[in-house]
């Protein structure tokens, strides 16, 4: 047509060109999705291969799949094998325990409980380690450490209770309260009929003593636990012997039985120094406790003396 715009007709070349860049596009786009696709399908190989595990490679490798047994049984298989291997060593709260049940009434007085759960427990840890061996010098220590700690035990409470609490005490530490004691006074004994010059033979081994318990005693602590009974015992002997328990004396038998260092023996001296005084101390209060319980009851019976002479007075003057 005449007087048409010629620059309005379609460019042949420039339909071509957009065709072409459709085309590439859209293959573009298929290749983008076969990619996505080809990925989603590694991950969720790789995702049941890490859950299956060894089930999948023995499927593929043409082997029998082995089936894990459920939760709950393996909860009983290894509840069982707990049961059986049950500790053989008893716990402190468990001698303790036994403690009670062996004394369980009247109960110990509330000032006198301390010092002995405190005792119970250090021995309690003295006798389970594997290199503990009991003698008749840690015999002794026990013995020493609880007369001194309830000589005064019994009349507060006015009634026999000491050695009750003696045989209970032992009983639950798996020893047997009358050896124990016989062994002690055994080496009291000893030591108070011996020279200090022989008890250092015997400590050294050039000669032996008469008793063999506590011969025995002298040679095993060598090789054993040395323990703060095994101390007590021994600074008790001292005592007995006429040794004076100093420092200096102390290293010397430490030194004849082959103990080191000697610092263990000299460390728990001053211990033992130290409870000492706390008993001397407990000892002079309840002297004192008992002085003025002696003291409000002569008061009452006065008092109550007074009031029936009185009353015998009046009646008296009224018959009259």
């Amino acid at each position: 047509q005449e007087g048409s715009n010629p620059t309005h007709l379609p460019n042949p070349n420039s339909c071509k060109r957009k065709r072409a860049m459709a085309k590439q596009t859209n293959a573009v786009a298929q290749q983008r999705r076969r990619r996505s696709t080809t990925q989603i399908a590694f991950c969720s190989l790789a995702v049941v291969v890490a859950w299956q595990g060894r089930s999948m490679v023995a499927a593929f490798c043409g082997l029998a799949p082995q089936v894990s047994p459920p939760r709950q049984a393996q909860t009983a298989v290894r509840a069982s094998v707990a049961d059986a291997l049950e500790n053989p060593v008893k716990t402190v709260s468990q001698t303790i325990q036994q403690f009670y049940q062996g004394y369980p009434k009247p109960p110990v007085l509330p000032m006198y409980r301390t010092f002995i759960v405190d005792f119970i427990t250090q021995t309690h840890l003295a006798a389970v380690d594997a290199r503990f061996k009991y003698d008749a010098i840690f015999a002794l220590g026990m013995w020493h450490y609880y007369t001194g700690l309830m000589s005064n035990y019994d009349k507060l409470v006015n009634s026999a209770e000491a050695d009750k609490i003696w045989s209970a005490l032992c009983s639950a530490l798996d020893m047997k309260p009358e050896e124990v004691k016989a062994d002690a006074e055994a080496v009291m004994s000893y030591a108070s009929t011996t020279s200090p010059a022989d008890i250092l033979q015997h400590m050294e081994g050039s000669s032996q003593p008469s008793n063999s318990k506590v011969g025995e005693a002298f040679a095993g602590i060598r090789s054993s636990l040395y323990s703060m009974s095994f101390s007590v015992g021994l600074f008790r002997a001292m005592e007995l012997g006429g040794v004076e328990v100093s420092k200096a004396n102390a290293e010397e038998w430490a030194k004849a039985l082959k103990i080191e260092p000697t610092l263990k023996v000299t460390s728990d001296l001053e211990t033992y120094k130290q409870n000492q005084n706390k008993l001397q101390k407990a000892e002079e209060m309840m002297r004192e406790i008992e002085i003025r319980e002696k003291k409000k009851l002569a008061e009452r019976l006065e008092e109550k003396a007074k009031k029936l002479a009185e009353k015998a007075a009046s009646k008296t003057s009224e018959e009259k």
